[in-house]
């Protein structure tokens, strides 16, 4: 009986399912690395500040080989937006990373900059790619702006038009945002794509087209249903995460299947949309006008456009009450549990494609 480990937090859930049910698994490669740490350094020799846009698992994995090669007196000032988990991951750094708080949006709309990010002298910005159904990909540039740029999330909603969700695809969202970060001066953008949790490839100030590709992509005929997994820590830590990931995989199951979303969603919702969403404080479509913009808005729409074509089961940390009378989703208290949902609903030949890392891959219909 095939055995599939798909990482759930900071571990890995076992998925045992049936040869005769296991349809295609996509799971990314652990291929060999493809990039040099030391060029990196060199630029990072050169720079008055480096700003670390995320803590997921490859970003800090290239801070620590970067910050290694770097001699005595040559480290730059370090800022994240929480500094405390950097240092969690990577204790070696501890002390050295400076907590650059996240630029409030202006209830005027317009883009503001923080501080930090238009003090003089040159800035490299890190973060690890990942798919986004409203940016496309989220690469160093957008991390950025979401980090530091107040208001650069309800101007990327505003220019996306109907929501519609379009990973990997180069969208308005994204212009706005490669758009805002060019007015950051003496800016370079180091984006990191992942493969198996760790860094895979390193580009700097490379175009939409280049990232996006680097991806690891499959082509899988669809199945009735589809297991995916957000990708572990880092990825899953909220709903809102794994909501916005998933999008990128759906081509490998078919309309009006079952979607079996693994996230444990240790952080809890995420988003201020999603948590008005289940006190009941965002109901109608009054309540999801973008001019009304906060954060995380265009997750709620994502959320209902998935269960319009899709049934879907989460199986996360999460209250069970938030899955099925707030969020309006099917629940599971294990990976047991949700299989045996699935295949006695749809019947026990049916197939299920399994996406361990929806976080790294590119999945389309073969």
């Amino acid at each position: 009986m095939p055995e599939i480990w798909v990482p759930y937090g900071s571990v890995e859930t076992l998925l045992t399912i049936q040869a005769e049910n296991l349809g295609t698994v996509v799971e990314p490669s652990d291929d060999q690395k493809s990039y040099q740490p030391e060029k990196l350094a060199d630029s990072v020799r050169k720079t008055g500040s480096l700003f670390v846009c995320d803590a997921r698992p490859a970003t800090v994995q290239l801070l620590k080989e970067v910050v290694s090669l770097l001699g005595s007196g040559e480290s730059p000032l370090i800022l994240s937006p929480d500094a405390k988990r950097v240092e969690s991951l990577a204790p070696e750094l501890r002390g050295r990373v400076v907590t650059a708080q996240r630029q409030p949006g202006g209830a005027d709309g317009a883009a503001s900059y923080s501080s930090e990010v238009t003090a003089a002298g040159v800035k490299i910005f890190m973060a690890t790619a990942q798919p986004d159904p409203l940016f496309g990909i989220v690469d160093a540039k957008v991390a950025a702006c979401l980090n530091w740029v107040g208001n650069a999330a309800r101007i990327g909603a505003q220019k996306a038009g109907d929501l519609a969700p379009a990973p990997f695809v180069k969208t308005p969202a994204y212009e706005s945002a490669e758009e805002l970060a060019g007015r950051i001066p003496q800016s370079s953008f180091v984006t990191v794509v992942p493969r198996s949790g760790k860094a895979w490839s390193v580009c700097e100030d490379a175009p939409f087209d280049v990232i996006s590709n680097g991806f690891y992509s499959a082509a899988v005929p669809p199945a009735r249903a589809l297991v995916v997994g957000a990708g572990g820590t880092g990825y899953d830590d909220t709903l809102s995460g794994a909501l916005r990931l998933v999008w990128g995989s759906l081509g490998c199951v078919r309309r009006s299947g079952e979607v079996l979303i693994l996230a444990e969603c240790a952080g809890g919702l995420g988003s201020r949309a999603l948590e008005m969403l289940v006190s009941g404080r965002l109901a109608g479509e009054a309540g999801r006008r973008r001019e009304r913009y906060v954060d995380g808005l265009e997750e709620v729409e994502y959320l209902e456009r998935l269960k319009k074509d899709y049934d879907v089961l989460l199986l996360s940390g999460l209250p069970e009450l938030y899955a099925k009378s707030k969020i309006g989703v099917g629940s599971a208290k294990g990976s047991g549990e949700a299989l045996g949902k699935l295949l006695n609903k749809l019947g026990r030949t049916s197939k299920v494609n399994v996406v361990t890392r929806a976080s790294e891959c590119r999945v389309s219909s073969a």
